[in-house]
């Protein structure tokens, strides 16, 4: 963890927390007038991928410092139903301002390395890298991020500054204004300034990989292209001398991440893996 990321997961933790009790627990304050020592269980409710070591001490580091912190699983462990991932011993008043901040980010990040590991075991071909997206919660991306990795997954660009992705928007964009054949142009300049800058760009139709001069482009994203075409596509590369590694994009489930199997491409990336997870059940039992 760099120290950017501690920053930041204190500050969004701090604010979580703000959130959650802008002028205290008040429920807390009328039951309980003499906090007391307790232990405290957070147990699994579902199968699943955990996610959230960090998460459980930095909540207990800035509601209670004094909070003793058992971990039975480390980030990315399997758990079961009934499992015992975490123990507590600590003031209660202070573990029930802790509960509901914690639980809200384990259980989502954990919701996403499941998620992520059933895609990672569905596709069952280790030297196809599954990605993440863009496609995060504003502010939880590194989080997410961390998530996904612990799931099996790999983690796409970080941000718009990371790495050049050029979309059909943007493709778009610029032919209303020059000529594809200046494209070679446009990546070498690129290039020569900054040169440890990847570039990828997304290719809609087989016409375009005969017509693009793409020798300068690191990542080539097939954007929802049927499985015949794919072959295709890499044939297309190889033909014309392209060393860009091939990523596989759009509407890609659970269902069917299973048929590109086997299939001469390097990454498939997957906006699912993080925009639409259900969250793993867990619960805090004193």
């Amino acid at each position: 963890m760099t120290i950017a990321d501690k920053l930041s997961l204190t500050d969004i933790i701090t604010y979580a927390l703000k959130e959650d009790m802008p002028d205290g627990d008040i429920t807390t304050n009328l039951m309980i007038s003499v906090p007391s020592p307790i232990s405290a269980k957070l147990i699994s409710k579902d199968v699943g991928i955990f996610y959230g070591t960090e998460i459980i001490d930095e909540v207990c580091h800035i509601v209670d410092p004094s909070i003793e912190i058992t971990h039975h699983f480390n980030n990315g462990d399997a758990i079961g139903k009934g499992d015992i991932v975490t123990e507590f011993k600590g003031l209660d008043s202070s573990l029930l301002v802790a509960e509901r901040v914690m639980l809200n980010f384990c259980q989502r990040l954990s919701g996403i390395a499941t998620r992520t590991r059933a895609f990672v075991d569905a596709l069952g071909d280790d030297r196809i890298h599954v990605l993440d997206t863009r496609k995060t919660t504003p502010l939880f991306r590194f989080l997410e991020r961390r998530a996904v990795v612990a799931g099996g997954g790999f983690n796409h660009r970080l941000n718009l500054s990371d790495m050049v992705l050029i979309k059909e928007n943007h493709l778009s964009a610029f032919l209303a204004r020059r000529h594809y054949t200046q494209l070679p142009v446009l990546f070498s300049s690129f290039k020569a300034i900054f040169p440890d800058v990847l570039i990828e760009i997304e290719i809609e139709t087989l016409e375009q990989l005969e017509r693009f001069e793409l020798s300068r482009v690191d990542f080539i994203l097939l954007d929802n292209f049927k499985l015949d075409d794919i072959e295709t596509a890499v044939a297309i590369c190889k033909r014309r001398g392209f060393k860009a590694q091939i990523e596989v994009s759009g509407n890609v489930t659970l269902t069917t991440i299973g048929q590109y199997r086997g299939l001469p491409i390097d990454r498939i990336s997957c906006g699912s893996l993080t925009h639409s997870v259900p969250a793993l059940d867990l619960s805090l039992l004193f």
